[in-house]
């Protein structure tokens, strides 16, 4: 029986599991904890998986919230921290096997199908706190000494239920520096383009993840290798693959596969959900549409209509061919570039930094997806721009990532700010002058951090404190200009002048 860090595990999460247990109720600590303590990282949070239902832990702890709708779980609070907690799942497809889509996930079962109903299998595992030993229903122990990622089940069924799972597949094999298992690998290759079906917020938030997570290398490294940053953003693929990158992109496909399911629809956080009340059409037994049948024999989907060259190939755009973006980067030019051999140089550049981020996480500075985005962005800034025309590149560099992977609206603003900050704080450098940097001090420093990852790939020392005049504009250095914080109204005092001039009468002044 594999050992763990007993003195690792969170005592609040320790305290639910065993007071879970002494209410008559199976709990386990389960998921990601269970497989960092067993590879000797410290986890990011503890979950909890038991034979409760929601109901029955509310009433357990006092301290305690039910949330959700499709997927409803209970998070006990000890403070800032959450230790969420779910019922044992069953998977709710297995009463159809012809349809893939998960419109619902809150059918309760054992834990052996709460196991078996997880993503990956070193995802899997459960430890019982109170007899101390793992509990192992999927073979996650094997995979974690083999050092692979494997799907639970079906690789080609699990990447087409919910497609994100190809990046979590990334995520996971980047940060434990593992492998895929083939089959698990093939599927990931043949359905990447499904990605593009799947709520652009969901992607996002991965995507942050990847950068964020200490290991943006070798994060964007497979993101190449497997072709979905083309699904992602070809923009990006386009400025990052190529010569100078250290990952090459897959051939690309000649034709991709069909999905056997129409439209994601998985997650209960999910701001892109479709409207449960506007399914897609139901079709009857003998495949036609449930809404009537076609008139003189034809199909109602219209397969045996006579159709000319012109009507056959408009008829493939729509109803033969998958909705997915096609897999390859689109080429990339950028306007205050000189040569293709200038972009290479800054692709290289770019590579280089990614490094840079993940040092900056391991030492506990937690850079934002702004900073991320930026320090992936700035190398590729112009070297001599200024005004009008920086701001211009910026534009032009920034607009086309942030259209494709919907980056929200602060997080574009502030990246903007901070890749206009970088010429500023070069040129300064060069002058021996201070940088006049306008803003509140959490922007100012997140706009020297990128300006030290950039620095550091490119080989070079930056200063230990790049003099900065955060007072230049006239601005209280954590209030009036930073762009996401709220503008203050002034609020306009009643009746003030009548206050004074009635003041003014008790004093016998007045008529």
């Amino acid at each position: 029986m594999p050992s763990l860090d007993r003195a690792a595990i969170d005592p609040d999460a320790d305290r639910v599991v065993r007071k879970l247990t002494r209410a008559g109720h199976k709990a386990y600590l389960v998921g990601g904890c269970v497989r960092d303590l067993l590879v000797a990282r410290t986890p990011k949070d503890f979950d909890v998986a038991t034979s409760a239902t929601p109901n029955e832990i509310k009433a357990t702890f006092r301290n305690c919230r039910i949330i959700g709708r499709r997927f409803r779980l209970a998070h006990v609070f000890f403070g800032a921290k959450i230790i969420e907690t779910s019922t044992f799942r069953a998977n709710p497809r297995d009463d159809d096997d012809h349809d893939l889509l998960i419109r619902r996930d809150n059918v309760f079962g054992t834990e052996t199908e709460d196991a078996r109903r997880r993503d990956f299998t070193i995802n899997g595992l459960f430890y019982d706190v109170e007899r101390e030993e793992v509990i192992d229903h999927v073979g996650g122990l094997a995979d974690l000494d083999l050092k692979l990622v494997r799907t639970i089940g079906d690789p080609d069924i699990r990447f087409q239920e919910d497609p994100v799972r190809i990046l979590r597949a990334i995520k996971f094999a980047a940060r434990l520096d593992f492998g895929f298992e083939p089959g698990t690998w093939r599927a990931l290759l043949r359905w990447r383009g499904e990605i593009s079906k799947c709520a652009p917020p969901r992607l996002l938030e991965e995507v942050h993840r990847l950068m964020r997570g200490g290991a943006a290398r070798r994060s964007f490294e497979l993101l190449v290798e497997t072709g979905v940053l083309a699904v992602l953003s070809p923009y990006l693929a386009g400025l990052l693959e190529g010569e100078g990158a250290p990952a090459t992109a897959p051939p690309i496909a000649g034709a991709l596969p069909r999905a056997t399911i129409r439209q994601i629809e998985y997650d209960e956080e999910d701001p892109a959900e479709h409207d449960p009340d506007d399914p897609p059409e139901e079709e009857g037994e003998d495949g036609e549409a449930a809404d009537g049948e076609a008139e003189d024999g034809e199909a109602a989907d219209g397969g045996d209509v006579d159709l000319d060259d012109e009507e056959r190939a408009w008829h493939r755009v729509w109803a033969d061919e998958p909705a997915a973006r096609p897999v390859a980067a689109a080429p990339v030019r950028l306007s205050f570039l000189s040569s293709g051999r200038e972009l290479v140089r800054r692709r290289t550049l770019a590579w280089a930094a990614l490094p840079w981020i993940d040092k900056a996480v391991a030492d506990g500075r937690d850079p934002s997806n702004a900073v991320a985005l930026g320090a992936l962005l700035a190398p590729f800034l112009p070297d001599e721009a200024r005004g009008g025309e920086l701001a211009a590149a910026v534009q032009e560099l920034a607009h086309p990532l942030i259209v494709q992977l919907h980056v929200t609206r602060r997080d574009s603003e502030r990246m903007r700010y901070l890749l206009i900050a970088q010429r500023k704080l070069t040129a300064a450098g060069k002058r021996g002058a201070r940088a006049e940097l306008v803003g509140g001090r959490e922007v100012i420093d997140e706009a020297l951090l990128v300006f030290e990852l950039v620095e550091r790939a490119a080989g070079k020392e930056p200063p230990e404190a790049p003099a900065v005049a955060a007072e230049a504009a006239g601005a209280a250095p954590d209030e009036e200009d930073d762009p996401d914080r709220p503008r203050k109204r002034r609020r306009r005092r009643r009746g003030g002048r009548r206050r004074r001039r009635d003041l003014f009468a008790a004093d016998g002044h007045g008529g």
